[in-house]
């Protein structure tokens, strides 16, 4: 699902050369916005989802996709329990969550926030932005990956070493840092859990 629109690129000052009706402009924005869920680990707009959960003895059980507004049904190991309270981010049970050792909780739930952030909303145009002036930079270097990071740079006759290899990514615009998805991670709940299914 796309987090933003074209008319939301439109805000932003862009060159001539840059055709938002152009039809990479729709790639982009679905591959940024797969991008940013990803790293979120669950829808970040409200949706109602189901997640399924290995449960140990703790109890509270954390859901991903903050916030959580509303929980339909819980099944353990599929039969229905009704002995549980919504908590702040999740599900509480008086008794524990697995009694035997593992148990496989299932959550039918709505979460999500109603609107888009502002900050999403911007990082995910930038994103695509930033995609579409690589795109029309040169047809030749506009799409190529990129696989070295600078290492070093000398200033007298000038120089730049970059880093390549095997242990370098290849990275495009829709690669988000490990500090940007581990910040969506935390503040959308994202607990190693994700979401296996929304309507």
């Amino acid at each position: 699902m796309a987090l933003i629109t074209t008319e939301d690129l439109d805000q932003y000052p862009l060159p001539p050369e840059v055709v938002l009706d152009d039809p990479i402009v729709t790639v982009l924005i679905e591959s940024a916005s797969a991008e940013v869920v990803d790293a979120a680990g669950s829808p970040i707009i409200q949706k109602r989802s189901t997640v399924e959960l290995l449960a140990g003895r703790a109890r509270i059980l954390r859901l991903p996709g903050l916030p959580v507004t509303e929980i339909h049904t819980v099944t353990v190991d599929g039969q229905p329990v009704a002995d549980w309270k919504k908590a702040n981010g999740g599900i509480y049970r008086p008794s524990g969550w697995a009694e035997d050792g593992a148990e496989t909780v299932t959550v039918d739930y709505t979460h999500g926030l109603p609107n888009l952030p502002a900050d999403i909303k911007d990082l995910v145009c930038r994103m695509v932005i930033s995609g579409l002036l690589n795109a029309a930079d040169n047809a030749a270097d506009g799409f190529a990956l990129n696989n070295g990071r600078l290492s070093s740079i000398k200033i007298d006759d000038y120089a730049e070493g970059y880093a390549t290899g095997d242990t370098v990514d290849a990275i495009t615009e829709m690669s988000l840092p490990k500090s940007t998805r581990d910040r969506l991670a935390k503040r959308f709940g994202n607990y190693g859990a994700k979401v296996v299914g929304s309507l």
